[in-house]
């Protein structure tokens, strides 16, 4: 009998040595768990958010529009796919010809081409009430008015474009360069046309005629 009490104590005594390894084994199995959880759904945000953002940028074009669009006027805008010769082209007998369309904003200076393009640049610059578009911070607000003086790029390109059709012609348009030192003039749009033309690259190939 005392060799079966001692077997009996010592089985007792081992069982109990065991018993608190697995309870602390336990925490560890939960927080390994836990952090492979973790780590999944984190890899799992970060490819939707990745995905998304890619989405985001490749639907980022003409036809869908662009994140700094001014949002009034996304619903007035459609996408027109359009041809055009860049106003000179050859004629059968190989004799350089100029396309009519838009003559009426080139040719030497007088009223008719500055009317025309008056006309045109009717939209470039724009006042916003806070109740169309919230451009707080973004640019000038009038004191008194509250208004936003601010609009759209493209007018902004177009009176660019027509201030260097201008500076051709400074003896006639004299008002406008009588400051040679104002660098917002003539080096601004320079500077504005190179970054403009970089951002909208034309992959459409150039096509050329022999003159021989």
């Amino acid at each position: 009998m005392g060799k079966q009490d001692e077997e009996e104590n010592l089985l007792e005594a081992t069982e109990s040595a065991s018993q608190p390894q697995k309870r602390s084994f336990q925490p560890l199995l939960i927080l390994l768990v836990i952090s492979v959880s973790l780590n999944v759904l984190f890899g799992f945000f970060s490819l939707f958010s990745l995905t998304h953002q890619q989405f985001s940028v490749g639907r980022a074009s003409y036809e869908f529009g662009f994140a700094s669009d001014l949002e009034p006027a996304r619903s007035e805008i459609e996408l027109v796919v359009q041809s055009f010769s860049g106003g000179l082209e050859l004629d059968s007998e190989g004799r350089f010809v100029m396309d009519q369309k838009g003559q009426e904003y080139i040719g030497p200076p007088e009223s008719a081409v500055d009317e025309a393009w008056e006309t045109l640049l009717g939209g470039l610059n724009l006042d916003f009430d806070k109740t169309e578009v919230d451009l707080g911070g973004s640019t000038f607000q009038w004191p008194e008015s509250g208004f936003y003086f601010s609009g759209l790029d493209v007018y902004h390109s177009l009176h660019c474009l027509n201030r260097l059709r201008q500076a051709i012609y400074p003896d006639y348009y004299t008002r406008i360069f009588d400051r040679p030192n104002d660098p917002s003039k003539i080096d601004h749009i320079g500077s504005y046309y190179k970054k403009k033309v970089n951002c909208i690259d034309d992959l459409a190939a150039n096509k050329n005629r022999s003159l021989y």
